[in-house]
């Protein structure tokens, strides 16, 4: 999971030529023409209530170019195919403010056609070659919307959400924009600012709760970010994590921003789990009953059925509302579901969501 900064290229070599993209809308010309003809543009990309039969026009300030993989011959792309910076940089805009709080449609829809779309905007950086700092623009969008979205559908069913596919394209965004951090510190390049990569970093760490890897790359990063209370914040959790403290781990939680606390709600699973398996040992005893409502507390379960529920997964005996710990009864094969934090959604209610997608925390 650590990441670090390699060189991949010889440097008595000829550097890569790339195509350099010349379209000027969100969506190629040639393929909103095809998609208008074959009629396969998304509600999303229609004017609200536009009937899709007969067949809609493809509106060039709506349309948003789709995601296509790379097959054995296929062509070349066209530069008027691909967008350069701004441009993407306008669609990532564009997804993130007009498409992400679209009413009346189910956000599982809505989170499927940013995806997609979001993956073609990284499919252009790529095949342009783009330099650090552009890509670091798309980027940081990127991660934040994946970041939000693991939480706020986490409770959907595989049918409508895959959480492993979501934090996979998660992870890859994230390692991608640590990496470009380190070359834009180690370049010519004006450094980014401090917020977005404290913020960047701490997602990481977070990602990676309790692993010693990404504690020690904390370690290492310059001192303006290690004293980021972001940072500062996540390190802190991802240590209590690594020593086995997980009732310190949750108390951190509602101290991150509202992001970092989506991240951090996704780990409650793994913390609980581990949590439990502990107190399964020293609270070992037929006789003596631990307060369900106290380990409702300490570990942020939003009621007392998701306690009771966790419990009967690891087949702890509830008694009423207490719990009775047994160690050779604990089964931690699998964690218990991801579920939705009190904390969190009271924070999320009061927020944004364009501005929590497109901006970072404040610098603190």
């Amino acid at each position: 999971m650590f990441v670090a900064v390699h060189s991949t290229s010889d440097m008595s070599s000829s550097p890569p030529t790339f195509i350099k993209g010349t379209c000027t809308d969100m969506c190629p010309v040639r393929e909103r023409k095809l998609r208008e003809k074959e009629g396969l543009l998304h509600l999303l990309e229609l004017p609200i209530g536009t009937p899709l039969h007969p067949a809609p026009e493809a509106h060039p300030y709506l349309t948003v170019k789709s995601f296509s993989r790379s097959a054995a011959g296929q062509h070349t792309p066209y530069q008027d195919d691909l967008r350069p910076p701004a441009i993407l940089y306008k669609t990532v805009c564009h997804l993130l403010t007009n498409i992400i709080e679209r009413q009346g449609m189910e956000w599982c829809i809505v989170y499927d056609f940013v995806f997609d779309r979001l993956r073609a905007v990284r499919q252009d950086l790529v095949i342009q070659g783009l330099g650090s700092v552009d890509s670091i623009m798309v980027l940081e969008p990127t991660v934040r919307f994946h970041s939000y979205a693991g939480y706020r559908l986490c409770a959907e069913p595989l049918s409508k959400f895959d959480p492993t596919i979501n934090r996979t394209h998660l992870l890859e965004c994230l390692k991608q924009l640590l990496v470009l951090y380190d070359e834009v510190q180690l370049g010519c390049h004006d450094t980014p600012g401090t917020g977005a990569r404290a913020e960047m970093e701490a997602l990481y760490l977070l990602l990676t709760l309790g692993y010693s890897e990404t504690l020690s790359r904390s370690l290492h990063l310059p001192r303006e970010l290690r004293e980021h209370h972001a940072l500062k914040t996540a390190f802190a959790m991802s240590l209590a994590m690594w020593c086995g403290n997980y009732i310190r781990a949750c108390a951190l939680l509602p101290q991150l921003s509202p992001l970092l606390m989506c991240i951090a709600a996704q780990q409650l699973p793994l913390i609980r789990r581990r949590a439990l398996q502990v107190m399964s040992c020293a609270y070992s005893s037929h006789n003596l009953t631990f307060p369900l409502s106290t380990l409702q507390t300490l570990l942020l379960y939003k009621t007392k059925g998701q306690v009771e529920s966790d419990c009967r997964h690891y087949s702890i005996l509830v008694k009423g509302n207490a719990i009775s710990f047994w160690k050779g009864a604990f089964q931690p094969d699998t964690h218990g579901p991801c579920l939705h934090v009190e904390c969190v959604d009271t924070v999320l209610q009061s927020c944004d969501l364009p501005k929590l997608l497109l901006h970072p925390a404040v610098d603190q």
